[in-house]
């Protein structure tokens, strides 16, 4: 590294200006292969490689300029007309940008590698001194980031791409990801409202200070408890404000995962031969950082599920009478204190007959289980571990590991995923998670004398039942829901708390669910919802089954925080 480099603030400047310009622009050139003569958005992603690449000259990263100059190129040709845009190319250019983002990795990792360029740099010169006439069309496979304000206009796909070669090359990823996690990046408005919502907090203190002082002097005792009442909803008012501005500091837009799946798409649309228009709507939708990091993974193999099982080739499509080319929703909005992000394709629908009879081939099942099981339970078998549809395993999917992937990081946010289908015109996976995981809203049930939280983002409904309408099925109570039997789970066995001579004739089934599984958890009394504050058991008592945590009441008092994804693996155990 250059002594220039000696000089952090310097350095720190560099990677900041570097990581924000390549965040975006996977998506930038996507939209571009779709839109080759949006001259704007070519200049916008040529203007961000010549900065990296000027910066990178000053600062000596010679590896980074050699990269960076001969995209540059690449894109400068492109600019004056003298390239053509094609599927080939463009997998090139992808790749040299994913070859950039390493190299900018290793510089913040203070890694200095010695990498492997020559290749990319080969191909880049070779789609250079290439003629334009050889060039071919634009690629077949149509994908697009279409959002609620502005869509884009799609031009129609050319049928017959052919570039096996370009295939085989492309991709699978959009990349390492630059993006620092141990950071949030805040608006200075944010900030500003943060420190009047202190400001007003002292002088709340100050008032409280002065009506302590009265008290202990026994000055002005006759207005004391008016004056306390004033200052106690002026504090909750204060600290509420207060708890929402500092969650709106870790808020970030969820566009921030939405941002790598068109290029994900292209690359998976290329390699089955498909056609698809991938829609995303609602990226400016906000959620807690925490929630944000587990919730890439789960959408990708959904993605990639859609893609492979759910739409048609499309040939299959033609014959169906659809369009060619399939459709892929990505959506996100807010309900609540929840965030619902749906997947939904226009394919050919889950076969629950289908399903249901590889469960009875893999052993999952028996056909007397399987007999009493709706269609939505046995649309949930695609979440058991290693099961799979598909007759022979692919690099793509048919490993049966992707569907456990979801179910099991859905499990961690104690969200819910719901499943629509219908044969012949599509799926829909929505998934139902909290808006943050450090505070969070709750039911508070009673069971026997104590006193229980259950996260409200958990909960689906609750039930006052008479416990002679329970059931016994296999040695385990059951409870009759409508059109499906619900398991239950009672706390007070569970959590082993002493039980009242007397008790009350009914009892009260929350019924709560957790990824793909449902369960109804029996208590005592519903008492109510509060917001609450998460806080560790510590290392000591870390480990209690079927609890999360704890957090203080109003009274003082301790009440623990149940964790239904526990209490679910704990009841499946039984």
């Amino acid at each position: 590294m250059s002594s220039l480099c000696e000089d952090q603030e310097l350095l720190d400047g560099f990677l900041t200006e570097a990581t924000e310009l390549l965040e975006k622009i996977d998506d930038d050139l996507i939209t571009l292969e779709q839109s080759p003569c949006d001259m704007e958005l070519l200049n916008r992603i040529f203007r961000s490689i010549h900065t990296v690449k000027g910066a990178a000259s000053f600062l000596e990263f010679e590896l980074l300029v050699k990269v960076t100059h001969r995209t540059e190129d690449v894109l400068n040709k492109l600019r004056r007309g003298e390239m053509v845009l094609n599927p080939g190319l463009m997998d090139v250019i992808l790749e040299a940008v994913d070859l950039v983002k390493v190299l900018i990795n290793d510089i913040k990792g203070d890694e200095i590698k010695e990498r492997p360029i020559d290749g990319i740099i080969e191909r880049l010169i070779a789609m250079q001194t290439e003629e334009s006439g050889n060039a071919t069309e634009i690629s077949a496979v149509t994908t697009v980031i279409v959002t609620e304000t502005t869509p884009l206009a799609t031009p129609a796909p050319a049928p017959g791409d052919d570039q096996t070669a370009s295939r085989n090359s492309a991709p699978r990823t959009s990349g390492e990801e630059l993006t620092d996690k141990s950071t949030v990046r805040i608006d200075v408005k944010r900030v500003d409202d943060l420190m009047n919502q202190v400001g007003e907090l002292v002088l709340e203190r100050n008032r409280m200070i002065q009506l302590t002082s009265d008290y202990q002097n026994e000055t002005n005792l006759a207005f004391f408890g008016e004056e306390l009442a004033k200052l106690s909803k002026r504090m909750n008012f204060v600290t509420s404000e207060l708890q929402m501005q500092v969650l709106k500091m870790r808020l970030i837009p969820v566009g921030n995962v939405f941002k790598k799946f068109p290029r994900i798409v292209r690359n998976l649309a290329r390699d089955l031969g498909k056609q698809v228009d991938l829609q995303v709507f609602g990226e400016e939708t906000e959620l807690d950082r925490s929630v944000v990091d587990e919730i890439s993974d789960p959408l990708i193999h959904l993605i990639r599920n859609a893609m492979d099982h759910g739409l048609e080739t499309t040939e299959e499509r033609v014959a169906a009478g659809k369009p060619a080319t399939g459709v892929i929703m990505l959506a996100a909005r807010h309900e609540g204190n929840r965030i619902i992000i749906s997947i939904r394709d226009d394919g050919r629908g889950i076969d629950s007959d289908r399903v249901a009879a590889k469960a009875l081939e893999k052993g999952l099942l028996t056909q007397e289980q399987l007999s009493g099981m709706s269609r939505r339970e046995i649309f949930d078998l695609i979440f058991l571990p290693g099961f799979s549809t598909k007759e022979q395993a692919s690099d793509l999917s048919g490993r049966g590991v992707g569907m456990d992937v979801v179910r099991t990081n859905i499990q961690k946010l104690n969200g819910i995923i719901d499943i629509k289908s219908v044969p012949g015109e599509g799926s829909e996976f929505t998934l139902t998670l909290p808006l943050t995981l450090a505070i969070i809203q709750s039911l508070l049930v009673a069971v026997e004398k104590e006193t229980y939280s259950i996260p409200l983002s958990s909960v689906l409904e609750t039930l006052r039942v008479k416990e002679e309408n329970f059931h016994t099925i296999g040695g385990r109570k059951v409870l009759k829901l409508r059109d499906s039997v619900l398991p239950l789970l009672g706390l007070a066995a569970v959590f082993d708390v002493r039980t009242e001579k007397k008790r009350a004739s009914y009892c009260y089934v929350v019924v709560v669910g957790v990824a793909e599984k449902r369960i109804g958890l029996v208590v005592s009394r519903l008492l109510g919802q509060q917001e609450v504050a998460i806080k560790s058991l510590g290392n000591y008592l870390g480990n209690v089954p079927g609890i999360a945590g704890s957090t203080i009441m109003g009274d003082g008092r301790v009440a623990l925080i149940i964790d239904p994804s526990k209490l679910i693996d704990l009841d499946m155990n039984i």
